[in-house]
């Protein structure tokens, strides 16, 4: 029996908060087992979030500085988070934050430089989890399901619903998984053109009424008719779902409203209707009371909201996880689930 500890971090593309989450992991017979000892979601001041927000549109130098920079802001909370509840890990594991992902042109960018975090932090440290599966021909993503597979067997889909809303789930003795659909990144775009962060509950959506034509124009963006394996990128979002919303019409309610229903009705379609597998739903878009009862009204499946600590965390817990099997050498990247040539254990490693 082996036991293994490791800080998680973990940034999505909702910039809701930095996600921190110190885990313990046993393997027993070939067997996983977990356990969060203590998680925190600390806020982003409003310089770092412009800085992430703006990365996006930064020239090649403004990048660079941005990553060290990040990294070091990153190993220096991680170093505070340690010393704050006294905690040592074998290794600090983060997925950075995205800019771009281009996996058809072969790379994906996450800021937050893995040497930078080991030296603030003075552990080891493992990132950059996305681009040797990109350079095997994969997707690098989503990069979840091996978490799903080890630590979560127990349902028949993992549906997280974050900035992008994802799957996975087992067909024939493989792991299957891709990007479902956009999901927060909607919902807070029309929110933050209210002066709110988000649509607490799905307060404001509960106002509104279905716009069929914007509907049926979401529904009929060219991702959604691709088979897997898939990912859709920040970028995706940017370019081709937020300039759908904005020229339509409809009142913000009523797009706030058909977001929800356009997120329920393609997780649906992501699902066997037959199978009466549960669906474990976690992510920020379960604190959303109307987007869950949309998602159990769409799905036959038994849905399944697990406790606070795994809604919220759950994604930085299976990175601090795939940190974990990096460093122990195993299989962190399913090529069944990214189109890869192979399974690979991707991560890059950086001493203090």
């Amino acid at each position: 029996m082996a036991t293994h500890l490791a800080l998680g971090i973990m940034s999505g593309s909702s910039l809701d908060g930095l996600d921190m989450a110190f885990c313990e992991f046993t393997e027993k017979q070939n067997c996983w087992t977990y356990r969060i000892v203590v998680a925190e979601t600390l806020p982003y001041p409003e310089e770092w979030k412009m800085i992430l927000q703006e990365s996006y549109y930064s020239d090649g130098k403004k990048l660079a500085e941005n990553d060290v920079a990040y990294g070091k802001y990153l190993g220096g909370k991680a170093s505070n988070f340690l010393k704050k509840y006294h905690l040592k890990p074998d290794i600090v594991a983060l997925h950075g934050h995205t800019v771009f992902h281009q996996p058809e042109k072969g790379f994906s960018l996450q800021l937050g430089n893995g040497q930078a975090v080991a030296i603030a932090s003075g552990i080891e440290t493992v990132s950059d989890f996305r681009n040797k599966d990109i350079l095997l021909g994969g997707q690098g993503a989503p990069l979840v399901p091996i978490g799903d597979k080890l630590l979560f067997a127990e349902y028949g889909y993992c549906v997280n619903i974050g900035g992008i809303a994802n799957i996975s789930f087992e067909e024939k003795g493989e792991r299957l998984g891709y990007d479902v659909c956009a999901a927060n990144q909607l919902l807070n775009h029309l929110s933050r053109q209210m002066g709110k962060p988000y649509d607490k509950n799905g307060e404001t959506a509960l106002l509104g009424k279905l716009d069929k034509s914007l509907f049926d124009e979401l529904n009929s963006i060219e991702f959604y008719q691709q088979l897997y394996p898939k990912s859709l990128s920040n970028e995706q979002v940017r370019e081709t779902f937020l300039p759908i919303l904005d020229s339509s019409p409809a009142s913000l309610e009523d797009k706030l409203y058909t977001v929800v229903k356009h997120i329920a009705f393609q997780t649906a379609k992501a699902t066997d209707s037959s199978s009466g597998k549960k669906m474990l739903l976690t992510g920020g878009g379960a604190h959303n009371s109307f987007l869950v009862e949309a998602i159990r009204r769409e799905c036959p499946q038994s849905v399944y909201l697990p406790d606070i600590q795994i809604i919220d965390f759950k994604e930085a817990l299976i990175f601090a996880f795939m940190g974990i099997l990096r460093k122990v050498g195993r299989i962190n990247c399913q090529a069944s689930v990214t189109g890869a040539e192979q399974d690979s254990s991707g991560g890059v490693i950086y001493l203090p």
